[in-house]
């Protein structure tokens, strides 16, 4: 498995449906128009072959008023279909709606992570939730000075309500760009300036963010969540001032774990080959649940011939996590 977002096939959020009929609409029409020139092309091109045309049969077409206006008409409605679906569908991604019907959420993006700060709830209490991949430090003997250390970063959202991301990064950062496949939605984060961009998902679940503009050496980490909840299990957590990871009702399978804790960044499951640490095929053949529990939560205590301690951080799971994190990596599902 490799560090790839998810998605692209799923449709959670309420101007998906017009975002797809534009880029279908755009595909099929111009697949049409592909056709209607390379077709006739190779056609012509056949029959009127060297050996099958005399040079004494071969005569000189000047003018053809038809076929002028035919080709010239149905190129520019094509192209007006193209700019009114594009026009209109852009005007609703940009068209914001009011802040007072909507939660507002200042997002910052900078190497390498995203951070989330929430409107002060009815206590005075403001949310703030940030998480990075810290890579371990390692010396030019290969001695690892300091671990790593792992934290996701999540934005926490009701279902069926507008959100309006205010997103900047710092002055002297780079350019991000804030990219939800579920939603359609990519938006850049340009330091020192302000960018906005809303959306209204429209399913309970979890749902991928990357950064889609390459911002340096740890790019492939800038890797967050968006957590849909229910409204009145959103209300509960916002309203409380002391836990910032709620435990929604949302999917968490194996998969979404194995991504979420950014297992796929270090490791393969579905090749062979080696990336940041060994590969993980077929590894529930080799070594039973306990093996790969401790592997999890203590990734010193049975280092793997050829790599270093200090290298995989600890993660802490709960049971129930850790069993199904597990059970994917043996397993595959």
């Amino acid at each position: 498995m490799s560090n790839t977002l998810e998605g692209f096939s799923s449709s959670a959020s309420t101007f998906n449906a017009d975002m797809d009929f534009a880029f279908w609409m755009h595909i099929w029409v111009s697949v049409a128009l592909f056709l209607s020139v390379v077709v006739p092309m190779f056609y012509f091109a056949w029959k009127y072959r060297a050996d099958k045309v005399k040079n004494e049969e071969i005569g000189t077409l000047t003018h053809h008023t038809a076929l002028e206006i035919t080709w010239t008409v149905i190129p520019i409605i094509a192209v007006m279909f193209f700019f009114y679906y594009g026009n209109t569908t852009m005007k609703m991604f940009r068209t914001m709606p009011a802040e007072s019907q909507s939660i507002v959420i200042d997002v910052e993006g900078s190497k390498w992570k995203w951070k989330y700060e929430y409107p002060a709830n009815k206590a005075g209490h403001v949310h703030k939730i940030g998480g990075v991949y810290k890579k371990p430090t390692i010396d030019e003997n290969g001695k690892v000075v300091e671990a790593g250390s792992m934290g996701i970063s999540a934005l926490y959202v009701p279902v069926n309500t507008n959100i309006i991301l205010k997103m900047t990064a710092p002055v002297n950062d780079v350019i991000h760009s804030y990219y939800v496949p579920a939603f359609r939605m990519k938006e850049d984060v340009v330091p020192g300036r302000t960018t906005k961009q809303w959306f209204n998902a429209s399913k309970v679940g979890e749902y991928d963010v990357e950064c889609a503009e390459y911002c340096g050496t740890d790019h492939s980490y800038m890797y967050s969540k968006i957590v849909v909840m229910e409204k009145d299990a959103y209300e509960k957590w916002f309203e409380g001032a002391a836990e910032d990871t709620p435990k929604g009702n949302f999917a968490k399978d194996g998969k979404a774990l194995y991504a979420q804790n950014g297992c796929a960044s270090c490791h393969s499951i579905d090749s062979d080959a080696t990336l940041v640490g060994p590969s993980l095929k077929g590894i529930g053949s080799k070594y039973d649940s306990q093996y790969l529990s401790d592997a999890v939560t203590n990734p010193d205590k049975d280092v793997p011939e050829g790599f270093y301690p200090g290298i995989m951080p600890a993660f802490k799971l709960s049971p129930e996590d850790l069993a199904t994190l597990v059970k994917y990596m043996e397993t595959g599902k």
